[in-house]
């Protein structure tokens, strides 16, 4: 089988937001080492809804209403609400147990994705694209457990377990449902979705998380500056995830991106000066060889 090199743009946009999750994970290692998960939560919650809001008013500008189907648009509000919930608890996840551990449960999500495309929507995948899905993923749960390992962590609160192998399905249920949304509706409307569910899961959140006024809106500060920045990095990284899912295979397009992680350690290395081991570069090389093959078509 020959190996072509050529690179399509949905790929393009999938390693852009690769890219730019790497870096922006980075800077939200700085900003959450003096703000609360509530505290950034609201934060992004308000930097982003301007942008969702942009969105749907300029698409139906330009559509002359909305065009989507009934189907389709219950299918649109089941993905935005999935992810975001995914994101909330995968944040509650963090904070009562060990990164490695919560990483490896959620990192997997892609699993899901993968075998639910071949097998319902009919994705066909060439011999080196199958191979680097499982490399990747191999690669990612191995970086994990080997951090895991290397910090000498034994155990795991039942919470933080239940919250990972939540934020996990939750996060495979949201790449399922906005690839089959997608297939009717706008990337642009898709996006306008969020203007529904940003504010009505941020608020259930924040009613179930109950916490005071002041701890909830945080201070002008060094942490918010820099959470800020790293939101509209992210945010930027999941334009171009959801519009690489809108033309390319999600069976390769969130493998790809999920592999985020492998960045941020390069990342770290080289802005915070983080130390990788022997074993964990071999991991990360497991990644980047990976992402060379689900790249070629």
């Amino acid at each position: 089988m020959a190996l072509n090199l050529m690179i399509e743009y949905w790929i393009l946009l999938a390693l852009v937001a690769l890219f730019l999750y790497g870096m922006s994970q980075v800077v939200n290692k700085s900003s959450l080492n003096s703000i609360s998960a509530a505290n950034y939560i609201l934060i992004s919650a308000v930097a982003t809804m301007p942008m969702y809001l942009v969105l749907m008013i300029g698409y139906l500008y330009k559509s002359g209403g909305w065009q989507g189907g009934f189907s389709y648009t219950i299918y649109g509000l089941l993905s935005v609400s999935f992810g975001l919930t995914g994101y909330y608890t995968f944040l509650e996840a963090l904070k009562s147990g060990p990164v490695s551990i919560v990483g490896s449960i959620t990192a997997a999500y892609p699993v899901m994705t993968v075998i639910v495309a071949i097998t319902l929507l009919s994705e066909v995948l060439n011999l080196f694209q199958g191979v680097g899905v499982a490399v990747i993923l191999i690669g990612m749960v191995a970086l994990s457990y080997s951090n895991e390992s290397d910090q000498g962590i034994s155990g795991i609160s039942r919470k933080c377990l239940v919250l990972s192998i939540i934020t996990f399905f939750l996060w495979g249920l949201w790449t399922i449902f906005i690839k089959v949304s997608l297939e009717d509706l706008h990337v642009a409307a898709y996006l306008g979705l969020y203007i529904f569910a940003t504010p009505t899961i941020t608020a259930i959140y924040l009613y179930y998380r109950k916490l005071p006024g002041e701890k909830i809106v945080p201070n002008w500060s060094l942490g918010v500056k820099l959470s800020v920045i790293a939101i509209c990095i992210g945010q930027i990284a999941f334009f171009c995830e959801v519009y690489a899912a809108d033309t390319g295979p999600a069976s390769i397009v969130f493998p790809l991106v999920a592999a985020y992680p492998v960045l941020t350690v390069l990342f770290a290395m080289a802005f915070l000066r983080e130390r990788l081991s022997r074993l964990d570069l071999t991991f990360v090389l497991m990644v980047i060889f990976g992402i060379v093959l689900v790249s070629t078509v």
